[in-house]
Parts: C-alpha cells; sequence; structure tokens
C-alpha cells in the first residue's frame, strides 16, 4: 500500500484572511521545503499545472481555487477577487528548477533564495504545494501500467474520511469497477484541489452531454484520450520524457504544452435510479 501511513486528505484551512494568515505562519514553509525534497517530481508536476491554468484562455473560469496570500493580516499579495494571472505567471516562471530547490538544506536557506528572485516567490510556492490537498505518490515503475507507454504514473487520493468511509459501504456491497477519464491539462490545477465536479449545464462544459448531466468516464482508454486533448496535438509527444538542462521533468517551455493527462477512477459498480 503505497499511502499506509497517510490520511485521505492534507490538512487545509478555510478561506478566512486571518486563517489564511495565520496557517502561512505556522511551519507551513518546512512542510513545503520537505515535499520538494521528497517528491521533487510531483512538485513539478503541480508547478506546470498551475503554469497551464494560468496561460489558459479559459483562466478566469478553470483556475479555480486562485491564490489567497497575504503579506500581513489586512494586505493580501494575492487576492481570488482580483485575479492578476500576469503576475503569478511572470513570478511562477522565476522559480528555480525544482533539482536546484531540493538542493537547499532548509526551508529557511530556501526562503532566501526565492526572496532574492522575487519577494512574492516563496508565498506563491508555498500556496501551489499546500494548497494540494491530495496525497499524490509516483508509482514505482513495476507496479505501473504497462500499456500506458509513459513512466509518469501517480497513485492519487482525495477523499474526506466521511466520504471514503461512504465508498468502502458501497463498495463491499455492490462492488467496483475502473473506468478512464481524460480532461484536458488545464482543467487538472483544479481536479488535483476540488475532485472531478459535474459541469454539464454550467459555463466549464466544452462537450456534449449524449447521456444527460454527469460526470464521463469510459472502460475504453482511448475514449478518453480524446478528452484529454492528446490527438489535437501535430507534434509527436515524448512518452520517456527526460529532465531539461535545468533539471525539470514537466516545467519547461519546449514541452510544458504537450502535458496530457487520463486518470483511471475506481467507481461504485452500482446504478442509482433518479425518482
Amino acid at each position: 500500500m503505497f499511502f499506509a501511513n497517510y490520511n485521505m486528505l492534507k490538512p487545509g484551512v478555510c478561506s478566512r484572511e486571518l486563517c489564511c494568515w495565520s496557517f502561512q505562519q505556522l511551519g507551513v514553509g518546512s512542510e513545503a521545503a520537505e515535499e520538494i525534497a521528497t517528491e521533487a517530481e510531483v512538485v513539478d508536476l503541480l508547478i506546470s499545472f498551475t503554469v497551464i491554468a494560468a496561460k489558459s484562455n479559459r483562466r478566469d473560469l478553470i483556475f479555480n481555487p486562485y491564490p489567497l496570500i497575504l503579506e500581513n493580516e489586512s494586505k493580501k499579495l494575492f487576492d481570488p477577487d482580483k485575479k492578476d494571472f500576469e503576475l503569478l505567471v511572470s513570478i511562477v516562471t522565476k522559480f528555480p528548477s525544482v533539482m536546484e530547490m531540493t538542493q537547499e538544506k532548509d526551508f529557511i536557506s530556501l526562503k532566501e533564495r526565492l526572496d532574492i528572485i522575487h519577494p512574492h516567490c516563496f508565498s506563491l510556492l508555498q500556496w501551489i504545494i499546500t494548497s494540494n490537498r491530495s496525497h499524490i505518490v509516483l508509482i514505482p515503475k513495476e507496479k505501473r501500467v504497462k500499456k500506458m507507454f509513459t513512466p509518469h504514473q501517480y497513485l492519487l487520493l482525495s477523499a474526506p474520511p466521511e466520504k471514503e468511509n461512504i465508498f468502502q459501504e458501497l463498495k463491499k456491497k455492490h462492488g467496483s469497477c475502473f473506468a478512464f477519464h481524460g480532461s484536458s491539462a488545464e482543467n487538472w490545477h483544479s481536479i488535483l484541489r476540488r475532485g472531478l465536479i459535474n459541469a454539464s449545464g454550467t459555463k466549464l462544459q466544452v462537450n456534449g452531454s449524449a447521456y444527460g448531466a454527469g460526470i464521463y468516464l469510459s472502460p475504453e482508454a482511448a475514449t478518453s484520450f480524446g478528452y484529454s486533448r492528446m490527438y489535437n496535438q501535430g507534434k509527436k509527444t515524448d512518452t520517456n520524457t527526460k529532465q531539461d538542462q535545468r533539471g525539470n521533468v514537466f516545467l519547461n517551455s519546449q514541452d510544458i504544452n504537450l502535458i496530457k493527462c487520463i486518470a483511471i477512477c475506481e467507481v461504485i459498480n452500482h446504478e442509482i435510479k433518479k425518482k
């Protein structure tokens, strides 16, 4: 079990400004630095999803959540009510490579280095890491799905305990199956933090709903690849992506737009009939 020592959901904080300020001050920076050191490729992926979403022409809709970062108890550095995507992208693209950040001995030295680059650099990096409340683990080579033809495979858990308990009870009663879900890379910043949502009939809907409202999954990977926009890219993707010269796997100007994602989701094998 990859997650034997983890809770299903990482600790978070409400959106009240005082709570956010307190959360930023209570040692969260050290946890962010530790995560960079131990899960560098996952951090690289989180940063990349943030950049992709922030550069999207649909960013006002799909970049959710947007950072709430405070300089002090009353002054906001980033404000969800006044979204400044240009500032966000300009800071993120100034980050050192993830590989370089792993070389810092502790979060204090990391913060000092980032503060030199930009005064908001560390705070934004900290938010990108800690706002992701799900647990993501790189799957060992021997446990990967070989027919996916990519080494970039992860196990993701993001269920609150009460929902997980309900899921396990329904699984015992009805069993479960696995199905694929494809979505454009620009959506994964939000998916990792909010989960899959039913976008039918909302401004977020970009595809049809031939079978009615809901979250669409397929038993066929090829179907979900289409929704991930994998077939929209003229240039062939390299599924065995190497690190770039700066030490990043995903976050580089040549490959970031080639990231395509699908999920294999466990689903309760039971039809819920509407009354």
